[in-house]
């Protein structure tokens, strides 16, 4: 139980460090570019920093494979798409597009955690 909650904690650390690099680049396309290609580009930074941060810090694995990687990589695609689902949902009813990111920072990684722990990186 104790590498458990370990493990927990490493990830709100080290997911708190990725998200927000991710979103300052986030913040900053979105300034510039539309929602889906914003998301997008966002989300490949997360998708190279997470990887490895997760990985090696939170499941500590012993060697990255293939399999984790195209296991990520699934799932990144799909958070992309459910945070470009929610920002332009919530933009369309009238919240700010940056405000509507901002919310969905922690929907993200409660969905992120257990399939990362019992698909990506799953021993």
């Amino acid at each position: 139980m104790v590498l458990y909650r370990g493990r927990k904690r490493r990830f709100l650390l080290l997911g708190s460090l990725n998200v927000l690099l991710t979103n300052l680049v986030l913040q900053g396309l979105l300034l510039i570019l539309p929602i889906g290609l914003a998301t997008l580009l966002s989300q490949a930074v997360n998708m190279g920093l997470g990887y490895y941060l997760y990985g090696k810090g939170v499941f500590r694995v012993s060697g990255l494979t293939r399999r984790s990687a195209v296991g990520y990589a699934f799932m990144s695609f799909f958070l992309w798409w459910l945070n470009w689902c929610g920002i332009s949902l919530m933009a369309g009813n009238g919240i700010g597009k940056s405000l509507a990111a901002l919310i969905m920072v922690p929907i993200l990684p409660i969905i992120s955690f257990p399939i990362q722990k019992h698909l990506v990186f799953a021993s």
